[in-house]
C-alpha cells in the first residue's frame, strides 16, 4: 500500500454530561463557540455526550490539569446554561478523552483480494457526523457491483468488476467530504471579518428550517450533487447537520 495523506485539522475532547437536558430535547446541538465548535447530544435519559473542537493537532494537557482549566475558563462560559453545572460537574470528576479528528481523500490502489472501506479508506471531519452515511453508501455501491458475479473466487475478473467504485461512490461520498470540510471551516472562529459575516450568514441560513431540513441532509437523502451546482458556492457552506443550533453570547 502506498501511504496516503492525512490532516489533522483539529482534536475532540469528550466529556459525559450527567444529570442535565439540552435547550432541545432530543436533539443534537452544535454550538457556535470560540475558538470553534462544541458538539452536544443526548446518549441516554440522563446524559449527554459533549464533544470540544480543539483546534490543531496538539491539546492541553490532562495530566498536568491545562485542559480541566481550558475547559472551565474558556469553553463552559460558552455552552448553554441548562448544561453549565453538569459539564463543570464532568470536568471536576476528570473522565476526559481525546481523540484525533481526521481528514483523508480517497487515494485508489487496486489490489487484488482486497478493497478498503471506511476510514481506512476516506476520512472527513466529524462535525456532520458523515462517516457512517459514506460507509453504508459505499456498502451499497459495492453490493451492487458483486451482485452479478457467481465466483468471488476469480481475482481477475473481480478486479475488472470493481474497478468502477471509486467513480461510482463519488456523488454521495464527495459531497458529504465536500460539505463537511466547509461546515468546519465556516463554523470555526476567526479574526476575519469576511469569515465571521459567513459563519453568522451560516447561522441565519440554518435556523429557520427547523428539524425536517437538517435531518434530512444529515442523513443524505437530499444530497446530490446538482443541488451544490444550482445553488452555487454559497450552498456548499451551508449544509445541514444536527437539528438544533445554539450561539454562544456575545462578550460583554
Amino acid at each position: 500500500m502506498r501511504p496516503k495523506k492525512v490532516d489533522v485539522p483539529s482534536c475532540f475532547v469528550g466529556l459525559v454530561l450527567e444529570n442535565c437536558q439540552l435547550p432541545y430535547a432530543n436533539h443534537g446541538h452544535v454550538i457556535l463557540g470560540d475558538p470553534s465548535p462544541i458538539l452536544c447530544y443526548p446518549i441516554s435519559s440522563t446524559e449527554v455526550r459533549c464533544l470540544v473542537d480543539v483546534p490543531g493537532q496538539k491539546v492541553p494537557s490532562i495530566s498536568n490539569g491545562e485542559m480541566a482549566r481550558y475547559l472551565k475558563t474558556v469553553v463552559a462560559p460558552q455552552v448553554p446554561p441548562e448544561i453549565y453545572d453538569a459539564f463543570i460537574a464532568a470536568v471536576d470528576k476528570g473522565n476526559i478523552r481525546t481523540m484525533p479528528n481526521r481528514s483523508m481523500p480517497a487515494a485508489p490502489y487496486p489490489t487484488p483480494g482486497a478493497l478498503l472501506m471506511g476510514d481506512a479508506f476516506n476520512m472527513r471531519h466529524p462535525l456532520t457526523g458523515g462517516g457512517m452515511t459514506v460507509a453504508l453508501s459505499d456498502i451499497v455501491v459495492l453490493r451492487n457491483l458483486l451482485k452479478p458475479l457467481r465466483d468471488l473466487n476469480d481475482a481477475p475478473k473481480l478486479c475488472n468488476t470493481l474497478s468502477p467504485f471509486i467513480t461510482l461512490r463519488k456523488p454521495v461520498a464527495s459531497t458529504i467530504n465536500t460539505l463537511a470540510g466547509a461546515l468546519y471551516k465556516v463554523f470555526c472562529a476567526s479574526p476575519d471579518p469576511a469569515r465571521k459575516e459567513m459563519r453568522q450568514a451560516c447561522f441565519d441560513y440554518l435556523s429557520p428550517w427547523g428539524s425536517i431540513f437538517t435531518r434530512a441532509g444529515l442523513s443524505a437523502f437530499r444530497i446530490k450533487p446538482s443541488a451544490i451546482e444550482l445553488e452555487g458556492v454559497r450552498q456548499m457552506f451551508f449544509p445541514a447537520t444536527v437539528p438544533a443550533y445554539y450561539r454562544t453570547p456575545p462578550a460583554a
